[in-house]
């Protein structure tokens, strides 16, 4: 027994070989390698029939072939296609209107916007002088006497000030 637990790989590949031999030795027989050779003629003769039908289908409806009635036999084997989508014969064209003269319109928007410009140039010059009468107050601040500044500079809040004038009006951080 304990041989038999110590060598379980062994035995195992020695019952895989068994059953290899014993697949090989059985061997089907002449009437079954026939029949797996050949279909039946009833497969055989099926299998035509649906080919046909199929074909026939086809031919009716690309209307090649004029519709052949039905036997018995082909009415209880076939079964019906299902009818064409009815949305295929439904469509209808799309009535499409002509825009509108772009010249009618145009005329009433180009003036319109044209005068949003006009308002929008002049406030850009507005802002513009506003900033350089803020600069000329600050330039002419700063070219003072420096005893006039000083006391300005020693309280907390004109420090603030100072430093805030430095931040906005002068050059960009990344230029210093």
């Amino acid at each position: 027994m304990e041989w038999v637990l110590n060598h379980i790989q062994i035995l195992f590949l020695v019952a895989i070989a068994v059953v290899g031999i014993l697949q090989r030795l059985k061997k089907p027989t002449e009437a079954e390698e026939a029949r797996r050779a050949t279909p039946t003629t009833t497969q055989e003769e099926r299998t035509r029939r649906i080919q046909e039908e199929i074909r026939r289908r086809i031919m009716e409806r690309r209307g090649l072939a004029p519709a052949a009635p039905r036997s018995d036999d082909d009415a209880e084997e076939s079964r019906p296609f299902p009818a064409a989508p009815p949305m295929i014969e439904e469509i209808q064209p799309v009535r499409v209107e002509p825009p509108i003269p772009v010249a009618a319109l145009a005329d009433g928007k180009i003036a319109a916007e044209l005068k949003r410009q006009q308002e929008m140039a002049e406030r850009v010059r507005e802002l513009e002088a506003a900033k350089r009468s803020r600069a000329t107050m600050v330039a002419t601040a700063v070219a003072e006497p420096a005893d006039q500044s000083l006391p300005e500079l020693l309280s907390r809040g004109g420090l603030r000030r100072a430093v805030m004038l430095r931040e906005i009006l002068g050059p960009p951080v990344g230029l210093r």
